[in-house]
C-alpha cells in the first residue's frame, strides 16, 4: 500500500510539474503575441496598415539595386540574364540587414513596457525576431512573383538548396539580430558602428563580381565573411558547380550559431540592465 501511494504521489507530482510548465510557456507565448501585435500595429502608425511599410521597405530597396545594378551591367562572366546572378547577391544582403538591423531597436524602443512585470527582454527579443522572420520571406515571396511578373526566372536549378540558403540567410541575421539588440541597447553609438559592418560586409561579398575575379590574397579575406558565405550558397542552387571551391555552409551555421549563444548568453546575464528604465 505505501508503494503505491508513493507512485500516485509521483504521478501527482508529475503532473503538477507539467501542467506548471505548460502554464508558464501558454503565459510567455501570450505575452510574445501580444508584443507582436504591439509592435505590427504601433511601428508604423497606429494601425496595422502601417506595418505595410515595413514590408515595402525592404522590397523597394530589393527592387531598385537590382535594377540599377543590372542596367549598368549587361554582361556578365557567368552569362544569362544578369538580374539573376545579381538579385541573388542582392537578396542575401537585404535579408540580412533589415532583420538584424530592426532587431536591435527591439528593447531600446520598449522599456516603458518593462514597467509591466510580465515583459521580460528576451520576450521583445523573440517577438521582434519573429515578426522579421515572417517579414523577411513575404519580401522574398513577392521579389520573386513581381520578377516573374516582369519576365525575369528566378527559378532556381536546385530549389531545395535555394530553399536551405534562404533558411540559414534568416538564420544568420536573427542571430546576429539577438546580439545585435544587446550590444544596441548597452551602447547608443553601436547603430551606426553596425550599419558601417554590414556596408562592409556587403561591399566584400562578392554580390557584383565573380570571387575568381578578386586577387587569391583578397578570396581568402572575404572567406570568413558569412555574408559571402550567404551569397554563394544561394547562387549555387542556380549555377552548376558554382561555389564548389569557396562555399562553406559549416563555417556560415557554426557563424549563427556563435552569434545565437553570445546574444542569449548577454542578455541572461545582463537583463537588470537591459530592463533597467532610467
Amino acid at each position: 500500500m505505501m508503494l503505491i501511494s508513493a507512485r500516485r504521489g509521483v504521478a501527482q507530482w508529475r503532473e503538477g510539474g507539467n501542467f506548471m510548465v505548460w502554464a508558464s510557456v501558454k503565459a510567455r507565448m501570450a505575452v510574445i503575441h501580444a508584443l507582436m501585435l504591439r509592435d505590427m500595429r504601433t511601428r508604423f502608425g497606429r494601425s496595422y496598415m502601417g506595418y505595410l511599410i515595413a514590408i515595402a521597405w525592404p522590397l523597394v530597396h530589393l527592387v531598385a539595386i537590382v535594377a540599377v545594378t543590372t542596367y549598368a551591367n549587361r554582361l556578365l562572366p557567368l552569362g544569362g540574364d544578369p538580374s539573376v546572378f545579381i538579385s541573388t547577391g542582392v537578396v542575401p544582403y537585404v535579408l540580412c540587414l533589415y532583420p538584424s538591423r530592426m532587431m536591435g531597436y527591439a528593447i531600446e524602443l520598449n522599456k516603458p513596457l518593462f514597467l509591466f512585470p510580465s515583459v521580460k527582454p528576451l520576450d521583445l527579443i523573440v517577438s521582434r525576431g519573429i515578426i522579421e522572420f515572417l517579414t523577411a520571406f513575404v519580401v522574398v515571396f513577392l521579389f520573386f512573383c513581381g520578377s516573374a511578373l516582369a519576365g525575369v526566372d528566378l527559378i532556381p536549378i536546385d530549389m531545395e538548396t535555394a530553399a536551405t540558403a534562404i533558411l540559414a540567410t534568416v538564420f544568420f541575421a536573427i542571430a546576429v539580430g539577438i546580439l545585435n539588440t544587446v550590444i544596441a541597447s548597452l551602447f547608443k553609438f553601436w547603430h551606426i558602428v553596425f550599419i558601417v559592418l554590414m556596408l562592409v560586409l556587403y561591399m566584400t561579398a562578392g554580390v557584383f563580381m565573380l570571387p575568381t575575379a578578386l586577387p587569391q590574397s583578397v578570396r581568402e579575406l572575404v572567406w570568413y565573411n558569412p555574408l559571402f558565405q550567404c551569397v554563394e550558397w544561394l547562387r549555387s542552387a542556380y549555377y552548376e558547380g558554382y561555389g564548389d571551391d569557396m562555399l562553406s555552409k559549416t563555417y556560415l551555421i557554426s557563424f549563427a550559431v556563435v552569434c545565437l549563444f553570445l546574444g542569449l548568453l548577454g542578455e541572461r546575464f545582463m537583463r537588470g540592465k537591459l530592463q533597467s528604465t532610467t
